[in-house]
């Protein structure tokens, strides 16, 4: 295997930088980068927000951060990397402001030795991002935008955005900011991230089915009876009410409609021709293309909503949604949601995917599960007094314990014929002796090497709205009066567990 790539020397511009997400994830992840090698030889980071920093300012609070946050925090290691670290004070939706922030991207370029490439991230509120892509395209940041009216075409220089989600909080608002993109990059600069699709485990799905002959003649409707795919967590909004209860929150919009129908198209998608970036994205288009969409009639059948009320976890007492700092006390937001798909594929006809995400949940998990059908005839179980065997099972764990878990039938030691359930655990940490990198840490490194595959076209995105719309549509005609409907520390709704028993299947809680 050849060596990784070291991206090209570049200035990495983080609008929104006194942000959470920018404190907590982004800057952390480039200063593990750079302790592993893996920056540019010559690189700048300027944050960009409104608040009046300094550079000694910013990069006093960064360290914090990068001491919490950063996988390896080394002192020495990181006054190198902080010397490269800048801060900018500006409002990016003022256009008045480019001239500045150009000539502090011009002055950095040439005090870090960078050249003219340039990657810029919006980390930032969703409203705010229209009118800062638009303010770059005014401001002619993106001088080598089209490679047809570039003047040297192999040695030009790049300029790449990378945008956070929400992507939008519907189909039409989806394809709009595609289109506004769309006027001022081409869309082999436009990084749509999707941090779950560069986590360890997922990226391994893709060695997973085409490196191993033994289990791809089995991943079809054939063998596999469904698939689960759980994203829960312990906490609730953490003080992220008044966002998780505008228009574009909830789980259904917030984890399944961006993360969760990715992490589906991975596991569905034919074999690629090849592992480059196109390749890979029409692959998993294919897959969401040929979700069924489902009708008013059959939403109440295929989509579960719920909301958390006050409970307990590990003895400690949590508060309900609802009396969450800026919760509306009537909300009818979703803090739990889940959802049968089919893919009306030769592959996949039959098979239903079922995933779901929720907050205030009994364990924090982000896995897949891929359960096997049973025995044609049971030799060593009587189903008629159901005692059949438990059907095999693999198990892709996302998060945490990273790893892998096949459940299958085995004899037990000793006279007669008596069967037990075993398993083979594959994890990640004791076996290769090291943590995998961040997922910031892989999406921004691609984006500066130019790799798009961990990240989404734009049809894909478009696609993913139009398979969950009818059932936010659903559920904006149609108020649940039993909000809330689960208790906080507990495994969601009740009504999630009947969508599944309807068919004699079960939620893996483990």
């Amino acid at each position: 295997m050849a060596a990784l790539e070291i991206p090209c020397p570049c200035v990495i511009v983080i609008f929104g930088a006194s942000g959470d997400l920018t404190r907590r994830k982004l800057l952390p992840a480039l200063y593990d980068l750079y302790v592993s090698g893996l920056m540019p030889e010559h690189f700048a980071i300027l944050g960009v927000s409104r608040s009046p920093f300094t550079d000694e300012d910013y990069r006093d609070k960064a360290q914090s951060f990068a001491k919490e946050f950063a996988t390896d925090f080394d002192q020495k290691k990181w006054e190198t990397f902080a010397a490269c670290l800048h801060y900018h004070a500006a409002d990016s939706t003022k256009i008045e402001h480019f001239d500045s922030l150009k000539s502090r991207i011009a002055e950095l370029s040439q005090l870090h030795h960078t050249g003219e490439n340039l990657l810029l991230y919006l980390s930032m509120a969703p409203q705010l991002y229209e009118p800062t892509i638009n303010n770059i395209g005014q401001a002619a940041m993106v001088t080598e935008g089209r490679a047809w009216c570039s003047l040297d075409r192999k040695n030009r220089p790049w300029q790449r955005i990378v945008v956070e989600k929400p992507f939008g909080h519907d189909p039409e608002s989806a394809a709009h900011l595609n289109r506004v993109l769309g006027r001022v990059f081409e869309e082999s600069s436009i990084y749509r991230i999707d941090h779950y699709l560069g986590k360890e485990t997922v990226q391994n799905m893709l060695v997973f089915r085409f490196g191993n002959t033994i289990f791809e003649p089995i991943w079809n409707r054939n063998y596999i009876d469904h698939i689960q795919i759980t994203a829960s967590e312990t906490v609730g909004v953490q003080g992220r009410g008044g966002y998780y209860d505008s228009p574009g929150g909830g789980a259904m919009r917030d984890m399944i409609q961006s993360h969760l129908l990715q992490v589906l198209a991975v596991i569905a998608m034919e074999p690629p021709v090849s592992l480059k970036a196109d390749d890979i994205r029409a692959m998993k288009n294919q897959v969401l293309r040929a979700a069924r969409i489902p009708t008013e009639l059959e939403v109440p059948k295929i989509a579960v909503r719920g909301q958390y009320g006050p409970g307990q976890l590990d003895g400690k007492a949590l508060v309900g949604y609802r009396q969450e700092q800026g919760v509306n006390p009537q909300s009818q937001t979703d803090t739990y949601a889940a959802m049968q798909v089919f893919l009306d594929t030769w592959r996949w006809h039959g098979v239903p995917f079922y995933v779901r995400s929720g907050k205030a949940m009994a364990k924090k998990l982000t896995q897949i599960v891929i359960q096997f059908k049973a025995t044609p005839h049971s030799l060593f179980g009587d189903e008629r007094k159901g005692k059949a065997l438990p059907p095999n099972r693999l198990v892709m764990n996302i998060q945490p314990d990273e790893g892998i878990n096949l459940r299958f039938d085995a004899k037990v030691p000793g006279m007669g014929m008596k069967i037990k359930t075993v398993e083979m655990n594959f994890d990640y940490a004791e076996h290769f002796k090291a943590q995998p990198p961040q997922a910031y840490s892989t999406l921004l490194l691609d984006a500066m090497r130019g790799d798009q595959t961990l990240y989404k076209h734009r049809d894909e995105i478009e696609v993913a709205w139009h398979i969950v719309q009818p059932v936010l549509d659903y559920w904006d005609a149609n108020p649940e009066p039993e909000l809330p409907n689960y208790a906080a520390g507990t495994w969601g709704p009740s009504d999630s567990d009947v969508m599944m028993g309807r068919e004699g299947r079960k939620w893996h809680n483990a």
